[in-house]
């Protein structure tokens, strides 16, 4: 029930986010004027919108409970047999 409250509470936060997002960059371009926007100026005003998309996402994947891909799910192992007798020296 918790991851389900959380992921609704960041994906509004996130639809939110997105709006502002536009927001700032249409008034950026408004006020720049004739100067060209840095790609750092747009990397770091994206960067908040990009954690609570991981952060969402990932709380969506807890809440349907999606199984891991075979290549990623540890491997089952044998159990490990104890030797009794110390490993002996091939003889040459």
């Amino acid at each position: 029930m918790l991851h389900v409250l959380l992921a609704l509470v960041l994906t509004s936060f996130l639809a939110l986010q997105a709006g502002g997002l536009v927001s700032v960059l249409r008034a950026r371009q408004a006020h720049s004027g004739a100067r060209r926007v840095r790609r750092t100026e747009l990397i770091w005003t994206c960067i908040p919108v990009v954690v609570v998309l991981l952060l969402a996402a990932r709380s969506w994947i807890a809440v349907l409970d999606v199984e891991r891909p075979a290549l990623a799910s540890p491997r089952p192992t044998a159990p490990v047999r104890a030797e009794l007798t110390p490993p002996t020296v091939p003889s040459r």
